[in-house]
């Protein structure tokens, strides 16, 4: 039976899955955390935005959405304090994040393969959410809650748990892994201003 609190990455190595909103440090040599990873800055809080997918190392630590909250132990708010600390190590970088603070999952189930799950994606944003449709029925809304004092359109950041690249100019590429599923989908939605 799966260990359903694990997952074997392509390297071999189990890694316990974490759950949105919880805390996680992550353990980086020094060459691994320097320009690898792209952080941004919104509401004075440091977020991961990307980070090297060719870089095994990173394989499976970051998801996008995470918020960086520390570096080795100090507290951090802007990419430059961040980046200053990461140079100033003369070993391994302890990242404290928080798993996705602001994103939403939701589960989705249809009848039959052919039935529309009921939303309009335009690339990887959540456009329209039909009245009734099985994406309604599910939570998803068009806008997300407040985020930075504005009401934000929602962004797909993972399809089925698995990630989806912030860059996608294709719809049909998200509709594909939505499809995936046959007859069962998950989502996780992120506010889109802060991506």
């Amino acid at each position: 039976m799966e260990d359903i609190d694990f997952k074997e990455t392509s390297y071999g190595y189990r890694i316990k899955k974490t759950e949105i909103g919880s805390t996680l440090s992550v353990y980086l040599q020094k060459r691994h955390a320097i320009d690898n990873f792209h952080l941004v800055e919104v509401t004075s809080s440091l977020w991961v935005a990307g980070w090297n997918q060719k870089e095994p190392a990173l394989t499976d630590k970051f998801h996008v959405g995470d918020q960086l909250l520390s570096v080795n132990g100090q507290p951090v708010t802007t990419v430059a304090e961040a980046s200053t600390i990461m140079t100033m190590t003369p070993g391994g970088v302890e990242l404290l994040l928080k798993r996705m603070p602001l994103a939403a999952e939701y589960r989705m189930h249809r009848d039959r393969e052919a039935e529309s799950w009921g939303m309009q994606i335009r690339q990887n944003r959540v456009v329209d959410v039909i009245h009734g449709g099985i994406a309604w029925k599910a939570g998803i809304q068009p806008f997300s809650a407040e985020f930075a004092e504005k009401c934000c359109s929602w962004a797909i950041t993972q399809v089925n748990r698995n990630p989806v690249s912030i860059l996608c100019k294709s719809t049909d590429v998200i509709l594909n892994k939505i499809d995936s599923g046959k007859t069962d989908a998950s989502i996780t939605l992120q506010p889109l201003s802060l991506l």
